[in-house]
């Protein structure tokens, strides 16, 4: 009998060492946030902004009213735009699909951040992609309001055309190397020559 026991305890032993480990979940932390409704109406609370999945900013939120109860999933039907520690994220219709961007810029040229869950180099890894509108595009550049997906490596040239009115914003940036901060940086300093006329 004790043999018995002593090979079962050793299968136990096994079987827990071989059983794989699952990452640990971080307790959820809220900051002061709001949602807008698909009606309009804003809805004071709090955000949480710590989820297990960064990505899921980007098609859902946990939002807990502000007169208290749980944290519950917003999805991306009910709520058109939500922000929290001075992040805003609005919802736009890409290839089909709606999703929450972040609000980089905005004014007369709108800019945003979109990430979601890719490979880079072959590798699981979290990706950016990033859009701009004109929200100024007449004539010829009608085309222009609406969302354009930027390709990182082109995104200079791509750019051209929306920056078209301030040539020296758009010579300054680098031909090759893609920066957010920068390209964030040059879109807000071309806006303000546009905030007088009201178009942000």
């Amino acid at each position: 009998m004790k043999y018995v026991i002593t090979i079962l305890i050793s299968f136990a032993s096994v079987w827990m060492v071989a059983q794989p480990k699952k990452a640990p979940k971080m307790a959820p932390t809220t900051s002061p946030g709001y949602y807008v409704t698909t009606k309009g109406d804003t809805v004071k609370g709090f955000v949480r902004n710590n989820p297990d999945d960064p990505t899921e900013f980007y098609s859902v939120f946990s939002f807990q009213p502000a007169k208290g109860g749980k944290l519950m999933p917003v999805s991306i039907k009910k709520a058109k735009a939500y922000g929290f520690d001075n992040k805003h994220f609005v919802q736009v219709m890409e290839a089909g699909t709606e999703i929450y961007v972040e609000v980089l810029a905005r004014g007369r040229l709108n800019f945003y951040e979109y990430l979601y869950n890719g490979k880079i180099d072959g590798l699981p890894a979290i990706e950016a992609a990033y859009f701009v509108q004109d929200n100024m595009g007449e004539g010829e550049f009608a085309a222009l309001r609406e969302l354009k997906k930027i390709n990182n490596k082109f995104y200079k040239k791509e750019l051209k055309p929306y920056m078209r009115d301030q040539p020296v914003i758009w010579a300054d940036l680098d031909k090759f190397t893609f920066n957010k901060e920068t390209v964030t940086n040059a879109i807000k300093e071309f806006n303000k020559f546009y905030e007088i006329t009201g178009s942000n």
